[in-house]
């Protein structure tokens, strides 16, 4: 029998299933893993919001609802995980898979962390808290070289890089040249991080010359009010909206023109690579995750950190001429077929055996 066709047991732990990009992550391979038949259960460590949808046979708990001080939970994991006698814990985020991994030191249960950002933006504790617990990981999957070449040798020689998968939606909501508007489209959480003053900086540089155009920005979080500020001290009103969260991202990628990133560290962008798949053009921040996704004036534009002035003349760039637009996007589609969640799956699976039969 095929060692990917056999049946597996498998715990997705993570802060919660909101909206950010690796709950997105865990949600579509959990709903794979269950297609396939294994047996999928996702742990909710930090928070109780659940905002993607799983499959009814994907068990989803919510740990703060069992315990609700960071040592119970601690506690709390490492009895369940004994219980559940999983083959595998698949940890998704630095401080999730340091918790887990803390929690199940001495259990004889392999450990997949998946570090999800850029570790050189991180603090000095953060290093410290990785560097002392890593080496209990029985795996480390990253999404870029980059990352990679960020730990020690020892930890590279069990690090595999696997690319996010992409929701199969993109798959059947391309849409044609005509019935696209003309907007900028960026998704992300309203995070110092993601730098979408810079953004909004950028887009009101050349905006006066488009009038027709508009950007949107989709996510929620603690930089509203002051981006919202930020929109009419540049007198961009009308111009560049912040919707808020939505359940329609793949929608509203189809029928925009350009997708932009302004991200000052990132891991690798999921609406990034949804846009790559949709045939949108590209325009993002020179940083870990775009530079495996974007070569630079061939499938889209990168740009340094805060250089506004360059964002801006990427999406001059793009915005004065169609053609390139659509031979950017028809290059764009060609790199699908490594995003699909069949490609990416598989991926996972080989990696979990290749564990499994090193333990036998």
């Amino acid at each position: 029998m095929n060692e990917l066709s056999k049946k597996l047991k498998v715990i997705f732990c993570l802060a919660s299933l909101g909206s950010g990009g690796a709950e997105r992550v865990v949600s579509l391979l959990a709903n794979k893993f269950d297609s396939l038949g294994h047996q999928v259960q996702i742990l909710c460590l930090k928070y109780d919001d659940v905002y993607y949808k799983v499959n009814d046979r994907v068990e989803v708990v919510l740990v703060t609802k069992e315990a609700t001080s960071y040592c119970s939970r601690l506690f709390w994991l490492r009895r369940y995980v004994k219980i559940e006698k999983p083959d595998v814990v698949i940890a998704f985020t630095e401080g999730v898979y340091c918790f887990t991994l803390f929690s199940l030191l001495g259990t004889k249960f392999p450990v997949i962390a998946s570090e999800r950002l850029d570790p050189n933006a991180m603090s000095w504790n953060r290093k410290l808290l990785k560097k002392l617990l890593l080496p209990y990981a029985k795996w480390l999957v990253v999404q870029t070289q980059e990352i990679k070449k960020y730990f020690s040798p020892q930890i590279q020689r069990k690090t595999s890089i696997i690319f996010n998968p992409v929701n199969e939606e993109v798959l059947n909501y391309r849409v044609k040249i005509e019935n696209k508007r003309e907007q900028i489209i960026s998704v992300a959480r309203l995070y110092p991080q993601k730098n979408q003053k810079m953004l909004i900086d950028a887009f009101g540089r050349i905006a006066h010359k488009y009038p027709s155009w508009q950007l949107v920005i989709y996510g929620e979080g603690p930089l509203r009010q002051d981006l919202e500020q930020l929109i009419i001290k540049k007198q961009l009103g009308g111009r560049v909206f912040l919707p808020g969260r939505t359940d329609k991202v793949i929608p509203e990628l189809a029928h925009s023109k350009i997708f932009a990133l302004s991200s000052n560290y990132e891991g690798m962008s999921n609406s990034m690579i949804e846009a790559i798949c949709m045939g949108l053009p590209v325009v993002s921040t020179r940083v870990s995750g775009t530079e495996e996704l974007i070569q630079n004036g061939i499938n889209g534009f990168l740009v340094e950190r805060n250089d506004a002035d360059g964002m801006a003349q990427a999406f001059e760039k793009l915005i004065s001429n169609e053609k390139l637009r659509i031979h950017i996007g028809k290059t764009n589609i060609e790199n699908t077929k490594f995003f699909l969640i069949d490609t990416v799956v598989n991926k996972w699976l080989e990696l979990i055996w290749k564990i499994k039969g090193n333990e036998s």
